[in-house]
């Protein structure tokens, strides 16, 4: 099985809200054995989905991730590279460009726009395969970019990148073959995101700046409780075991 297959089929096992619902099935199941344990599970469980679907819960967990970099307010002057990280779309020709991108990906988009209007020299990197779509994301993302004002000459669509690893490796070929010494290159994804990619940037023997977008805390009331939050919190677990992946098959 292809490695890339295997590693999203894994992925699913791990994630926060798939692992709940097993557990609450599994106290379920076994409750006419060992009802006392049954419960506690079930007890514990829906306690733990309540309180990470408050506020002030899951920004703490999410903040211990997004606030590792500051946002890039205007590129340096260095910079050769923006490389945007992908998402995800869903391609309809009739639709808009904005609204054939998935949220995440507009976002991580916008900043990545944002910062390229600041030094429009600089080469744009959009990334992502076809998967089952009509068209890659990263020309998806291209689509985007054009209404935006981008110039096709500075865009560069890595469009056969399956994730982060391989976007990441693609960004440092281009860098080796392309930008002059001492040249910087610039990541953009989301906040929680960054640092699981800046894992894969640790030995480069180039400068890098990570971008953060696409912010997840919310100032709202600890009674408001909201799907969202444990949606945050679940996109949270899934990169710290991200980490914890990209460690171990090193």
């Amino acid at each position: 099985m292809d490695g890339f297959i295997l590693k999203k089929l894994l992925s699913n096992v791990v994630h926060l809200v798939p692992a709940a619902f097993l557990l609450l099935l599994v106290a379920l199941i076994f409750m006419r054995w060992a009802p006392r344990l049954s419960r506690i599970v079930l007890f514990a469980v829906t306690c733990s989905l309540l309180a990470l679907s408050s506020a002030p819960v899951s920004n703490a967990i999410v903040a211990t991730l997004e606030d590792r970099y500051a946002v890039v307010q205007e590129l340096p002057g260095d910079t050769a590279l923006i490389l945007v990280l992908g998402s995800g779309h869903h391609y309809l020709p009739e639709r808009p460009a904005n609204s054939v991108l998935m949220p995440v990906a507009l976002a991580r988009l916008s900043e990545g726009v944002r910062l390229w209007k600041t030094r429009p020299g600089v080469y744009l990197m959009l990334s992502g395969a076809k998967f089952r779509s009509e068209i890659s994301h990263a020309q998806a993302m291209a689509n985007m970019a054009h209404t935006l004002d981008v110039s096709t000459s500075q865009i560069i669509l890595a469009d056969e990148t399956r994730d982060t690893a391989e976007e990441i490796a693609t960004a440092r070929e281009w860098m080796i073959n392309n930008a002059g010494a001492n040249k910087r290159l610039i990541v953009v994804s989301s906040a929680m995101h960054l640092s699981r990619a800046a894992l894969m940037l640790n030995d480069e023997r180039f400068a890098y700046t990570m971008a953060p977008t696409d912010f997840r805390t919310l100032d709202a009331p600890w009674y408001r409780f909201s799907s969202q939050h444990l949606m945050d919190v679940d996109a949270a677990v899934h990169e710290y075991v991200g980490k914890l992946w990209h460690r171990l098959s090193q």
